[in-house]
């Protein structure tokens, strides 16, 4: 890969790497314990997922490459394999193809989030 191609300095993906590991398991954690065991801001689901999964694709894109598409398929995955793993928990939670959207948009989000903070920097 070029050094055109990944704007952001090595210490800052590494730190990038670090952050998106413990978010992602922050919502595996939150998207597997019972319905009722976590807080939870009033306001829509699908807005919680969005964000959720938005806020995971940011430094996921920051620490892989933010001009590619891998980085939101990463997040996709993960959230569509956390509705599968509610599904399979026997926690109480149900899998949800209207969750896994708003993960999958959501990672789509902060994966374009950061494609355009980094074709700014340029």
């Amino acid at each position: 890969m070029q050094p055109a191609q990944i704007p952001y300095p090595p210490h800052i993906r590494r730190a990038a790497a670090v952050i998106a590991v413990l978010l992602a398991l922050v919502i595996a954690y939150f998207s597997l314990v019972p319905p009722g065991e976590t807080p939870a801001p009033q306001i829509s689901d699908k807005i919680r997922h969005f964000g959720a999964y938005a806020m995971l694709a940011i430094p996921t894109a920051m620490w892989l490459a933010p001009r590619r598409i891998v980085p939101a398929l990463i997040v996709a995955v993960w959230g569509i394999l956390m509705e599968i793993a509610q599904g399979l928990a026997g926690t109480g939670r149900e899998a949800s193809i209207g969750d896994a959207l708003a993960n999958t948009l959501g990672a789509g989000a902060g994966v374009i989030l950061v494609w355009v903070i980094a074709r700014r920097r340029r």
